[in-house]
């Protein structure tokens, strides 16, 4: 009896951990097509949109991968609607895009009740993922559920289509994709870390404005309304002091349309500013939205860093070598209206002018691209390590918002571009989210003075 206990014991022992295993989910990996086999090709066709109409795609297989060769095209798609209906069970979408160039390619999935309509609405009715390929093979990893917004959902009903799509494809340029798969296994995502900006003129190191913004909120008054006029005039009686110490100091005003920026050239107009706004507002879907230049906008939002501006002022003008003395960014602002939860007359806010590394275009640039087929690093630029970042982890001035004309201080920003150690290729300019320029004048706006400006007081060596 005692033997047979202790054998009961042992068993218990000797098979517990194989109870475990065998209680334990296995991951669920599912292929969703054979290109070994070309009579699936059948099941794939070109989109076509009653709004859109793009060059057609050749479909073809390729060593059992799918060949997709195109013929030029903004945005050309392929679809299927020979995908499961159900993938609750489904966390990952994976998939492998080999291609012989830096470009953009992305999958959308579409769901009974989906849209195709552009706008948030539109967007968050179906899953997407655009993915930023390098030359070469590219392995793609994407949560089929990222956040509640983006992500797959029960209400919008069964999966209907699955689509390939690529940006701007050359004429007769090929990709092949392949092992496109559903996995039930929850990819685990590593976040970034966290990235320090240098703010000139200081010692701090900060994460963001919002992290910036605790170091000198305490300072923070609220600002007194001035015109373009008023600060001009202000800058103009600083720069008459100056001239006590520095006597060769020079002026210099910086708007497109406005004489006065070259002191050799006095009767000449400034013509080399530029600017552009442009988005990275998720989800991912919003590829139409990332895909548009704003270059010519008269008037544009001014916000946080994924709709915000670029820009840049050519500061040629200025001899090498030269001190500089002072320096100030105007903005003004396009409309009388303030969001109550975002009035720089009330509450402290902050501004930050983020160094760009790329020499962008401004009516070519957007969200994947600072010129025609030169694709930033990450969508929105958001690529700032290494030795060739997107954006300098710089922050070049900084400071509250004024209200219908805003003023920075960037002495430290025109030292840095004209030092000569880092090409000018100017900044975006965003926020904390306790401001918001719902309407800024850009500098295609019909009224010269309404223009973004710089004043310079520099003294040449």
């Amino acid at each position: 009896m005692r033997a047979r206990i202790l054998l009961s014991v042992l068993a218990i022992v000797l098979l517990a951990p194989l109870a475990h295993t065998q209680s334990k989910q296995p991951s669920l990996e599912r292929n969703l097509f054979d290109f070994t086999d070309r009579a699936g090709l059948k099941h794939w066709s070109n989109l076509e949109l009653p709004t859109a109409k793009e060059p057609p795609v050749k479909i073809d297989t390729d060593n059992g991968r799918l060949k997709l060769t195109f013929t030029g095209g903004n945005w050309p798609t392929i679809t299927t609607t020979q995908v499961p209906g159900d993938w609750t069970s489904y966390h990952t979408f994976k998939a492998t895009v080999t291609v012989t160039r830096p470009c953009l390619v992305g999958f959308t999935v579409l769901q009974e009740k989906s849209s195709r309509n552009g706008g948030w609405d539109g967007t968050i009715s179906r899953w997407g993922k655009t993915v930023f390929a390098h030359l070469g093979k590219n392995e793609v990893i994407a949560a089929l559920h990222p956040n509640e917004y983006s992500a797959l959902s029960a209400k919008f009903g069964k999966v209907v289509h699955l689509e390939i799509f690529m940006y701007n494809p050359q004429p007769g340029e090929t990709i092949h994709v392949e092992n496109i798969c559903l996995s039930s296994v929850k990819e685990e995502r590593t976040s970034p870390p966290t990235k320090r900006f240098r703010v000139l003129g200081t010692a701090y190191k900060v994460s963001s404005p919002m992290d910036l913004a605790k170091f000198v909120r305490d300072d923070w008054k609220p600002p007194t309304p001035k015109t373009v006029d008023e600060i001009e005039k202000e800058f103009r009686m600083a720069y008459a002091k100056l001239k006590q110490e520095h006597p060769r100091a020079v002026l210099a005003v910086f708007r497109d349309g406005e004489k006065g920026y070259d002191p050799n050239r006095r009767l000449e107009v400034f013509a080399a500013w530029k600017d552009a706004y442009w988005s990275s507002h998720g989800p991912d879907g919003m590829t139409i939205e990332r895909s548009t230049n704003f270059g010519k906008s008269p008037t544009q939002e001014v916000f946080m860093r994924h709709r915000s501006p670029l820009m840049r002022v050519e500061l040629g003008s200025i001899p090498k070598g030269a001190n500089i003395l002072a320096a100030r960014f105007i903005l003004v602002r396009a409309n009388d209206t303030y969001d109550k939860e975002r009035d720089p007359r009330k509450m402290p806010n902050m501004w930050v002018a983020e160094a760009c590394n790329r020499p962008w275009e401004e009516y070519e640039v957007n969200a994947y691209e600072y010129a025609r087929n030169k694709f930033w690093k990450n969508y929105g630029g958001t690529h700032w390590d290494g030795d060739d970042p997107d954006f300098l982890p710089i922050y070049l001035a900084y400071g509250p918002g004024g209200g219908p004309v805003s003023i920075w201080d960037f002495t430290e920003a025109v030292k840095f571009w004209t030092a000569g150690k880092d090409a000018n290729h100017g900044f975006m300019m965003h926020g904390d989210a306790r401001d918001w320029l719902m309407r800024a004048h850009y500098r295609e706006s019909p009224e010269v003075r309404n223009r973004p400006g710089l004043l310079v007081i520099y003294e040449p060596r």
